[in-house]
């Protein structure tokens, strides 16, 4: 047994650590680092869960780890996402040399690539068959339509949450789409996404402009020529299309060297002639357009879309002798159907209305989710009383806040909120006591004559009191 314990600055507040046998094998590797199966231990109640453990090489250039820090902050829990759990910083001494090592953690999935399903395989490396994948490759061969369905909901389930969160993929295609063996299908590797409408000085420095990321097959026109600008939802929604695409057919509109395929996506319309289904072939002819704007704009529009199709084709049958009996029957099912067209319509207008209600509900609940978890870490960062620790109160508050205000708009399920209040409760006071000893300090340096510095504290002051008053 070689175990080895992890546990960085926000483990330790948290008080849990990971810990990992070093003696067992990977269970993946890359180009990024090995990836090691560990235990997340709940230190208090040694409660602990299975978590994979990525060892970032020790040659990586300072890009790679801070895109590595990146995916590990993205941290949404939805059934349709992987679950990031932590970066962790760790150092070790070689006499008067310190060597930093680096390392993300997430959720353990059991489970293959979608991808494995397009070449006819539901096993894993070690030849494990997984249940799951075996029932949706025999869905596939079957009724590729109906799996389209099946795989298309679930991944757009998970990217409404990721956009809702304010990032976009960029990367979809079936490698980065596990089928678990406990049955959920997860869009994961979180590696090259990118902030929208909040591009940083360390966004830039991760990503260059004019420079393609992702994969040729599934990229946008904007994401080939590395048009950092326009680079939004409608960028994941293209490669949705493609996916789609190739989960009906088989395989991707376009094949070939990636400069081909690149200038394709740039200048050819996917050819449809293989989609039979017709609705189908409307869904992927929108969102592969190669105008952004005609593409649906959410992924919930894309949801909303499949959902409302019955993914089952429809012949009629030709007859050669229609008897008397049968020419009856129909002019009478004509005549019902005349009455009941006003009814059908209603009926599945009303459905439309139901799924887009549920569809902005689990947008709700997301952004809710999400900005409770960013103001718990704010909340907890405060606490630490650095230097100008009262800023992360104010990022704490205004956060609650907002959770509070979308938690409202949810009109079904609404979820339990008497946590977040107690936090963004805790996050006033503490800015009440924060504002009582700056006021205090700004005091003292008044009495000193030490106006500019007074001044500072004065500012300091007005901030808490501004955020104080916020209302979203």
């Amino acid at each position: 047994m070689a175990k080895i314990r992890l546990q960085g600055e926000e483990e330790k507040r948290k008080n849990i650590c990971f810990e990992v046998d070093t003696a067992n094998p990977p269970i993946g590797e890359g180009g990024m680092g090995k990836v090691m199966k560990g235990v997340c231990i709940d230190i208090a109640t040694n409660i602990s869960r299975p978590v994979a453990i990525k060892f970032l090489y020790e040659d990586l250039p300072p890009h790679a780890i801070e895109r590595a820090r990146r995916e590990a902050s993205i941290r949404l829990r939805n059934d349709n996402l992987i679950e990031m759990l932590g970066f962790i910083e760790t150092e070790t001494k070689h006499g008067t040399m310190t060597r930093k090592h680096y390392h993300v953690v997430s959720e353990l999935l059991n489970g293959i690539p979608l991808s494995s399903i397009f070449e006819g395989k539901c096993t894993d490396a070690d030849g494990h068959e997984n249940p799951f994948a075996k029932k949706l490759l025999k869905e596939f061969q079957a009724d590729s339509v109906h799996f389209a369905k099946t795989i298309m909901l679930n991944v757009l389930s998970g990217l409404i949450a990721l956009h809702d969160a304010g990032y976009v993929h960029r990367d979809i295609d079936p490698s980065n789409i596990m089928l678990t063996e406990d049955g959920h299908i997860k869009l994961i590797d979180f590696g090259i996404a990118k902030q929208v409408n909040k591009l940083t000085t360390n966004d830039r420095g991760l990503t260059t402009a004019g420079t393609f990321m992702g994969k040729a097959e599934y990229a946008a026109p904007e994401l080939a020529i590395g048009d950092l600008k326009h680079q939004n939802q409608t960028t994941d929604i293209y490669a949705m299309g493609i996916l789609l695409y190739q989960c009906i057919v088989g395989h991707v509109p376009f094949e070939g060297q990636s400069h081909v395929v690149l200038e394709k996506q740039l200048h050819k319309k996917i050819p449809l002639a293989q989609i039979k289904d017709r609705g189908m072939r409307k869904i992927i002819e929108c969102a592969t357009d190669k105008d952004q704007n005609v593409r649906y704009q959410t992924a919930a529009q894309m949801r909303v879309a499949i959902e409302n199709l019955d993914g089952k084709k429809r012949q009629l049958k030709k007859s050669t002798r229609i008897t008397i009996a049968a020419a009856c029957a129909a002019i009478a099912v004509a005549i019902i159907a005349i009455g009941g067209v006003s009814y059908h319509n209603k009926k599945v207008e009303q459905e439309q209305i139901a799924l887009e209600i549920k569809a902005t509900n689990d947008s709700l609940r997301t952004k809710t989710e999400t900005l409770t978890l960013t103001a718990d870490k704010s909340l907890a960062t405060g606490d630490r009383h650095d230097e100008g620790y009262e800023r992360h109160y104010i990022d704490a508050y205004k956060k609650y806040m907002e959770a509070l205000a979308i938690a409202k708009k949810i009109t079904e399920n609404k979820p339990d909120t008497k946590n977040i209040s107690l936090n963004r409760d805790k996050a006033k006071d503490a800015l009440l006591k924060a504002k009582a000893e700056l006021e205090a300090k700004a005091k003292d340096f008044e009495a000193s004559d030490m106006q500019d510095i007074a001044k500072e504290f004065h500012t300091r002051v007005k901030n808490i009191t501004d955020a104080l008053s916020y209302n979203p």
